[in-house]
């Protein structure tokens, strides 16, 4: 429970009830069943590096979060709840808040709750604002939600709540923003991902299906768009959306991949028993005229003279072309030139 040195009251009035509310914490309507004059609530509260903690005790009874009040001058806060004890029920959900339960609530939206036994909780009320200054990416304020509290980061997140409410008052006040930025930061990872984020990540889970299944099948000549796109399930437009979030092309990939398969293969002395055609073949082209303008564009030399770094050039062979640079590929080209013409120089 928070320390003494935090604002306490118990109050047994409606009236006095909202009117407290509204000046420490926020804008409630509030009644009860069995008095509706009358209301059984304890309420500490702390201040806490720009944020604060709220910590209540509530008989049963109904209320009403009426939007557009705080006590930040009316500036949207979110409001992380942790329910110790008893249960709520709140209106967007369908299933009561119970014990160990958490959500997260939002100052600037109404919210319709019935108490249904004595409630003990734990709120930590954080300003939008503070919460944007150190969480720059997060353009828009989380909307409201329940959050695991038992496993994961949902559970780190419950516990440091737990010990904030417990040690808040016995903490140095030099601390308090160090634990503020944490309890902010689990707050972050707690979340879940917005629609938005949810479609991306599902779309670059699919793209990696794609480059896999590109990267099995490479070798094959037949290989296309259309055929990519029905192996996953999915249109051709939505298999080139895929691609459209990268710096390549379903067909550039496709390109790309083959050219660096060749090249390794032309520099690896155990593969200079076949011929190139052989390579450019068995790696899905099928015109050698095609392969050798495509590799003499993207490495800057033709595949003759790739093949000779490897046979008469060991340490250029050992080149990994894995992310392999078109600069890279020309500084070595450049000095394979010079080695062969000073090599011939001397003879």
């Amino acid at each position: 429970m928070l320390q003494q040195s935090a604002m306490e009251l118990s109050i047994g009035h409606v009236d006095v009830m909202e009117t407290v509310l509204e000046g420490r914490f926020q804008h409630w309507d509030l009644s009860s069943p069995a008095k509706p004059a009358a209301v059984q609530a304890t309420l500490q509260r702390h201040e806490f590096a720009g944020a604060f903690l709220v910590h209540t005790v509530t008989e049963p009874g109904v209320g009403q979060l009426l939007s557009g009040h705080s006590p930040f001058d009316e500036v949207l806060c979110l409001g992380l709840q942790l329910n110790l004890s008893g249960r709520v029920q709140l209106q967007q959900w369908d299933a009561p808040v119970c014990e160990g339960d958490m959500f997260l609530w939002r100052t600037d939206q109404r919210q319709n709750h019935e108490v249904l036994e004595r409630t003990h909780s734990v709120s930590l009320m954080i300003p939008w604002q503070l919460m944007r200054e150190q969480l720059p990416r997060r353009k828009q304020p989380p909307t409201a939600c329940r959050m695991d509290s038992r496993t994961g980061v949902g559970s780190l997140l419950s516990q440091h709540l737990m010990g904030l409410a417990k040690e808040i008052g016995a903490m140095p006040p030099s601390a308090h923003l160090a634990l503020c930025r944490t309890a902010i930061g689990l707050l972050d990872l707690a979340l879940p991902e917005p629609e938005s984020a949810t479609r991306f990540t599902a779309m670059a889970a699919l793209r990696e299906r794609a480059l896999a299944y590109i990267a099995q099948h490479l070798h094959e000549d037949d290989l296309s768009p259309a055929r990519i796109a029905a192996a996953l399930g999915i249109s051709r437009r939505y298999l080139h959306a895929l691609f459209a979030q990268g710096d390549t092309t379903v067909v550039g990939h496709i390109l790309e991949s083959r050219l660096q398969a060749c090249w390794r293969a032309l520099i690896d002395p155990a593969c200079r028993h076949q011929q190139i055609s052989q390579i450019a073949f068995h790696w899905g082209f099928n015109s050698t005229s095609h392969f050798c303008r495509a590799f003499k564009q993207r490495f800057g030399m033709p595949p003759s003279d790739a093949r000779g770094m490897g046979v008469h050039g060991p340490a250029m062979g050992q080149a990994r072309p894995a992310g392999f640079s078109l600069v890279h590929a020309k500084s070595l080209a450049m000095r394979w030139r010079a080695r062969r013409a000073w090599a011939e120089c001397r003879r």
